[in-house]
C-alpha cells in the first residue's frame, strides 16, 4: 500500500491527478484524499525520444528508447491481443517493457470514462479492484480530454481456501505492474501495462503515463 501511496503522488505531480479524479475508497486512506504537488517529491519522467508505430495495429507511442525488440501480446498472455514493446531484457527474461493491448475490455463492461458520474465512478473502480485484485485503482485525467482507468497489482494477496471468508494464506508476487484502460480517439478499447522488474520503480510509472499520453 505505501508503494501504491507513493505511485499516486507521482501521478499527481505529474498533472495526470486533479479535483475530477477519483479513486476506489478503500485505497484512500484518511487524509490523503488529494495528494498535492506541493506535499510530495517530483519525480520527472525519462524523456521520450522514439516514435514507435504499429504496423499490425496502427497505434503510435512516444518511447524512451527504440525497443530492442517486439514480440506478439499473445506470446506472453493468453487470449491477449496487442504488443509488447521490449526495452531491457538478460535472455529470455524481460526488465523493462510495454505491454500495448487492442480490444483491452469488452464495450459494454466499462461506460464512457469523460462522462461518468462521480458515484457511478466509485463503483466501477471498486468492481474492477474486488474481481482483478488490484492494490489500488483510480480514475485519471490521461489528457485534457480524455480518462483513464489506472490500478497497480498487488505485491502481496489473501487466499481464502475454503470458501469461508477467512483468509487461510497469503501469496507474493514476484513483481508488480501498473496498468492503464483507456479509449482512444479512434474508439480503440486499449490497455497499457508496465513491465518492470525486478522492482516496480516511480520514475518508470511516471515515463509509462507520459508516453501513454502520446498514443495516437
Amino acid at each position: 500500500m505505501k508503494r501504491y501511496q507513493k505511485l499516486v503522488a507521482v501521478l499527481s505531480l505529474s498533472a495526470m491527478l486533479c479535483d475530477s479524479s477519483y479513486a476506489a475508497a478503500a485505497d484512500v486512506p484518511v487524509g490523503t484524499e488529494s495528494a498535492t504537488p506541493a506535499a510530495t517529491q517530483t519525480i520527472a519522467p525519462d524523456a521520450l525520444t522514439y516514435s514507435y508505430e504499429s504496423k499490425t495495429y496502427g497505434y503510435r507511442i512516444m518511447c524512451p528508447q527504440k525497443p530492442v525488440g517486439v514480440i506478439p501480446a499473445s506470446a506472453l498472455y493468453d487470449d491477449r491481443e496487442g504488443e509488447i514493446l521490449i526495452f531491457d531484457n538478460e535472455e529470455y527474461n524481460i526488465k523493462y517493457a510495454w505491454a500495448v493491448f487492442v480490444n483491452a475490455f469488452p464495450d459494454a463492461s466499462v461506460p464512457n470514462l469523460n462522462d461518468i458520474k462521480p458515484e457511478e465512478a466509485v463503483n466501477l473502480l471498486e468492481r474492477i479492484q474486488n474481481s482483478n485484485g488490484y492494490e489500488g485503482i483510480m480514475l485519471i485525467n490521461l489528457s485534457d480530454t480524455n480518462k483513464a482507468i489506472f490500478a497497480m497489482t498487488a505485491k502481496e494477496v489473501d487466499i481464502d481456501e475454503d470458501g469461508d471468508g477467512v483468509v487461510d494464506a497469503t501469496a507474493k508476487a514476484d513483481n508488480q505492474t501498473a496498468v492503464l484502460f483507456f479509449r482512444g480517439a479512434n474508439g480503440q478499447r486499449y490497455g497499457l501495462e508496465l513491465i518492470d522488474n525486478p522492482t516496480l520503480r516511480a520514475k518508470s510509472v511516471a515515463t509509462f503515463m507520459a508516453g501513454a499520453r502520446t498514443m495516437q
